[in-house]
């Protein structure tokens, strides 16, 4: 097979509207540290694929579907070969419409569109014959969001007997005279750490620098299922979450990274040269949509991002009936019939990438969230009955009609399963 990495700051040059928070009122203040986006290119005997990341929230779907065909358009690939996965930091640009403060940084989209068409022609120009390796270690990092309230309900604390992914899975990658070229590190952790008004990766961009001190080799992340799990530096009230400083900030990415080189002693190597890569797209069913009077009434109301959300659908039921189901992309990266990676749009609960795992067993499966298409949060089949921020409050932010139904964890699973299938 062969192999090529490349990697590129993305970092705005001026003040920008930042995303992830909805209580942020004016543009950037600084630069806490850089931000950069990375792609590996991985060819094999009858296909190839190219995995972008980048210090970005995530991708609306429009946006998506733009960016892979205008990486397509510059490197011949085709867009299912093509992956956009994020490490989905709360402190970079609003460049791609969601429901939030301030203005569309239309000017960053475009940068960000030419970084990438970027990053990934050096990735293929870069190519040499490889290999690829894995090695799956363990982090103590982060911790469940979703307490039960004792009463049918969730409040929003650390939950510490609550679903999380441990796995710390990293790919690496080999170049010409078997030299470590670069690395792809997942983890199922929101990069939340911090918030305020100054641009940042949040805790993988230390994980990353880190690992490239110690390796001397180019280091990427993507962030894992996470939907309803968060950093947590410890600290009282157990009912709180704690904002590090930047220094408990890095020694917490410099931690995990160190937690990756541990799990690199049991690195395997992978035979990918017979990699396949293939995609779905399928509905996952709105529940109960507002009628006109009761979003008439929304459209009126006191709370600011409610307003803006229901002024929308009414300008979108203006032309004819909101949407039942939403679409959602699954990708699946087939390196060996016994390694795979899974990528899901969305923001997609720990739950949904354990059951995934599971049902894959004893292939070895990595889950990939915030991949692709960013629509909305993506809750599990037990979290659903408990309601809460991921459940019922967060599809406004994203600009969906409503609500999942609690049907869409299996639809998940079953497309994913029979996507494994087709490739083999």
């Amino acid at each position: 097979m062969k192999t090529g990495c490349a990697q590129i700051e993305i970092t705005p040059t001026e003040p920008v509207y930042l995303t992830g928070y909805a209580n942020r009122d004016h543009r950037s203040e600084g630069v806490y540290a850089p931000l950069y986006a990375g792609a590996i290119y991985l060819q094999g005997e009858d296909d190839a694929a190219l995995i972008i990341t980048a210090d970005v929230i995530g991708y609306t779907a429009p946006y998506d579907a733009a960016l892979r065909q205008a990486i397509s358009d510059v490197t011949g690939l085709l867009p299912r070969q093509i992956v956009l996965t994020a490490t989905h930091t709360h402190c970079a640009p609003f460049f791609t419409p969601w429901n939030m403060p301030g203005a569309i940084e239309s000017a960053y989209a475009d940068y960000l569109t030419e970084r990438c068409q970027a990053v990934a022609l050096q990735s293929i120009a870069g190519a040499t014959p490889g290999r690829v390796g894995h090695s799956r270690g363990h982090s103590s990092f982060g911790v469940n969001r979703r307490r039960p309230d004792g009463s049918g309900g969730i409040i929003f604390a650390p939950h510490p007997e609550g679903p999380i992914d441990r796995d710390l899975d990293t790919l690496w990658v080999y170049g010409e005279t078997d030299q470590l070229i670069g690395s792809l590190t997942i983890y199922g952790c929101h990069p939340t750490s911090v918030g305020g008004y100054d641009i940042g990766p949040d805790y993988p961009g230390y994980l990353c620098r880190h690992l490239e001190r110690e390796t001397g080799a180019l280091a990427l992340f993507a962030t894992g299922c996470a939907g309803d799990v968060r950093p947590w530096f410890g600290g009282q009230p157990a009912d709180e979450f704690p904002r590090p400083d930047l220094a408990e900030l890095e020694a917490a990415g410099t931690a995990i990274a160190d937690d990756v080189l541990r799990g690199r002693s049991a690195e395997q190597g992978t035979d990918a040269k017979g990699l396949g890569i293939d995609h779905v797209f399928h509905g996952l069913p709105y529940d109960k949509r507002m009628e006109d009077d009761e979003l008439r009434a929304v459209a009126q109301g006191d709370d600011e991002w409610l307003r803006n959300w229901a002024q929308l659908m009414l300008q979108q039921r203006a032309h004819g009936p909101l949407a039942s189901t939403c679409p959602h992309e699954i990708q699946v990266l087939k390196l060996h019939e016994d390694l795979r990676l899974v990528f899901l749009g969305g923001e997609v609960l720990s739950e949904i990438g354990l059951h995934i795992k599971s049902v894959l067993s004893p292939a070895t499966t990595i889950t990939v969230a915030y991949a692709n298409g960013l629509i909305a949060y993506v809750p599990s089949a037990n979290a659903h009955p408990l309601g809460g921020y991921e459940v019922d409050g967060s599809h406004h932010y994203f600009r969906r009609p409503a609500r999942f139904t609690d049907a869409i964890e299996p639809l998940i699973v079953t497309q994913t399963q029979a996507l494994c299938q087709r490739l083999g």
